[in-house]
């Protein structure tokens, strides 16, 4: 459920009143009240989700998020820098209580945790400002696209060429960039008409550069998985973190934390479980 007519807020995060739910506390288990933390595994190289920053310090959206729902939790959700490929193994090894690190929603992992959907992904087109949006594939056709190179971003980019060539269509020329950085400015300095990627990433990317370019065309490949946080499969812990994700949408800080990150296109109205795809 894509959030629609629930307007982003222009507030900031920090100035919306969160309380601790007296509720949704009495519903934690008792292991967690008495310990006071919920020991989250997150990563820290996927701005603007969770990176870190100039003073080693780790920031972005998840880290937002965890810091909201730990005031209405009444304990404190610990962001735990981790490598991502140790969070489902820590996770089910107990040295971790949750994954929170953007993670995609997949079937595969539903076998062993299940998400608190909280956000909605998929490939996305930076243009720039007053450029036309491309909304399906033969928008895309003939133009030249940006992609980091060696990635699915990439390998999209020729398949589509060759459906375009296989439609009649002049070919898209792709270009292959070693950085997002590269990518944007060669965009900006009119060398490419867009760039093709992650649209977390690239909201970030319109986010920073600000009104330049913005970001546009999920409708291109219609690719929309969902990210979530992880919890092991059936614990007493998910339905507490479910409704504490509720009434943090609800008060307008998810809205305000998405805004500040640049991460409005993937913004839900409420949270979902185990909406997951293939992955």
């Amino acid at each position: 459920m894509l959030l629609a007519a629930v307007q982003l807020s222009a507030v900031r995060a920090d100035e919306i009143s969160l309380t601790k739910s007296e509720a949704i506390y009495n519903a934690l288990p008792e292991k967690v009240r008495k310990a006071g933390v919920i020991n989250a595994a997150t990563a820290a190289d996927y701005p603007p989700f969770e990176f870190l920053d100039e003073n080693n310090k780790l920031v972005g959206a998840d880290i937002d998020l965890a810091a909201a729902l730990s005031k209405v939790l009444g304990v404190t959700v610990k962001n735990n820098q981790t490598e991502f490929s140790n969070i489902m193994p820590g996770i089910q090894a107990g040295r971790f209580d949750i994954g929170m690190s953007s993670m995609g929603d997949y079937f595969s992992r539903q076998k062993t945790v299940d998400f608190v959907d909280y956000f909605r992904g998929g490939t996305s087109f930076l243009v720039r400002a007053g450029a036309k949006e491309p909304a399906a594939i033969a928008d895309v056709c003939g133009t030249a696209v940006g992609a980091l190179k060696g990635t699915s971003s990439e390998t999209q980019a020729e398949d589509t060429s060759k459906k375009c060539v296989e439609a009649g269509k002049p070919a898209v020329k792709v270009n292959a960039f070693p950085t997002q950085n590269a990518a944007v400015l060669a965009l900006t300095s009119g060398r490419i008409d867009s760039v093709s990627g992650d649209s977390a990433t690239n909201g970030y990317s319109a986010n920073q550069i600000g009104g330049a370019i913005k970001n546009v065309g999920l409708t291109v490949y219609n690719d929309r998985p969902y990210y979530g946080i992880a919890v092991p499969k059936d614990s007493p812990l998910y339905q507490p973190l479910f409704d504490a994700m509720g009434v943090v949408m609800k008060s307008g800080a998810y809205a305000a934390i998405l805004k500040k990150w640049g991460l409005e296109s993937g913004a839900i109205a409420e949270p979902m479980k185990n909406q997951g795809s293939d992955g």
